[in-house]
């Protein structure tokens, strides 16, 4: 439903409607035309939805969390006297080889499927950690299970976390953070790109995956997390127009800390190590040249993309955690 500015979005699920605007009087009578079709009944504003706690800061921004899907994971596992883990998955996992694999991995399988559930929703803190675990789950080992009741063990220490959406102080920004560890996989030796994606000061996107080609250098696989983090900058640019009264910046503010990649992009001309990339991926070269992409360096330390590429020790996992708005 629309009118002029007003915007009103309804998500359903089973028997639940919610339903969303900028409008009070648009809910309103969007709640008596409905009324007269169904016998329905008003919780209210949101708490809980699909296993999704919402809530509301002193200064009026949403935050959401996962904390009794969490609980019922933990109970679930067995976990609830396990000792807290301070990170998701051990930094030297892609150093530990382990052939003593599981006679089924029906248990595994489960546990992927209830974890990709929280990563996509409120926890970018183990997206990376869930995605590296989940290539496994055809054939997964000991050692695999371990770590993902490690994850299990983290989320029940940081069970509290809640994701901050938005920051009424920072209207109309869209920034992305970008990065890729090079190779990471010794056994493909496939890299995984990363993004985060935050608009209005909160975190709203997030994605680790493994790339579908091998990067010849670590130049390569920066430029393909580049040209991928493009794509979403673009999707969100897009939803923006009709989610909003307001649309983001021209220009979409992307962070990288490859200065090699933002060579090639600003250099027009192919060399020996670009000639051979696919076409597809010289996306991002294509919006900066048409100015919708404003692409800035900034340092690994400061580059929260990075916590979606590979397993982190606790200390920096802790502070990227903290600089998404999970708080």
């Amino acid at each position: 439903m629309k009118r002029e500015t007003d915007v009103c979005y309804m998500i359903v699920h089973v028997d639940d409607i919610l339903v969303v605007s900028n409008n009070p009087e648009l809910i309103e009578n969007f709640k008596n035309h409905i009324g007269k079709l169904f016998e329905v009944k008003d919780m209210g504003n949101v708490k809980h939805f699909l296993g999704i706690d919402v809530k509301r800061d002193e200064d009026g921004n949403f935050q959401i969390s996962q904390r009794q899907y969490i609980e019922k994971v933990v109970e679930e596992a067995g976990l609830n006297d396990g000792k807290v883990s301070k990170y998701p998955l051990m930094t030297g996992y892609f150093r530990h080889h382990d052939e003593n694999y599981l006679e089924s991995n029906n248990e595994y399988r489960k546990l992927i499927g209830k974890l990709l559930y929280i990563s996509t929703n409120t926890r970018p803190d183990i997206a990376a950690s869930v995605g590296i675990l989940s290539q496994k789950i055809s054939k997964p080992t000991k050692t695999d299970l371990i770590e993902v009741r490690r994850i299990i063990r983290y989320l029940n220490g940081t069970k509290n976390l809640s994701l901050k959406l938005s920051d009424k102080n920072e209207i109309g920004n869209l920034e992305v953070y970008s990065d890729a560890s090079w190779a990471e996989d010794s056994v493909d030796r496939k890299s995984t790109s990363g993004f985060i994606c935050r608009i209005n000061g909160g975190t709203v996107s997030w994605s680790s995956r493994k790339q579908d080609i091998v990067a010849l250098s670590s130049m390569e696989a920066e430029y393909i997390a580049l040209s991928e983090s493009c794509k979403e900058a673009k999707w969100i640019k897009m939803l923006t127009h009709s989610f909003y009264e307001f649309v983001v910046p021209d220009k979409v503010i992307l962070y990288t800390d490859s200065q090699s990649s933002m060579k090639l992009i600003s250099n027009q001309k192919f060399s020996n190590r670009s000639k051979h990339i696919d076409t597809k991926y010289h996306y991002v070269k294509q919006l900066v040249d048409l100015e919708e992409i404003d692409l800035k360096y900034c340092s690994t330390e400061i580059n929260i993309a990075d916590m979606m590429t590979k397993p982190l020790g606790s200390i920096k996992l802790k502070k990227f955690t903290s600089d998404c708005g999970l708080k």
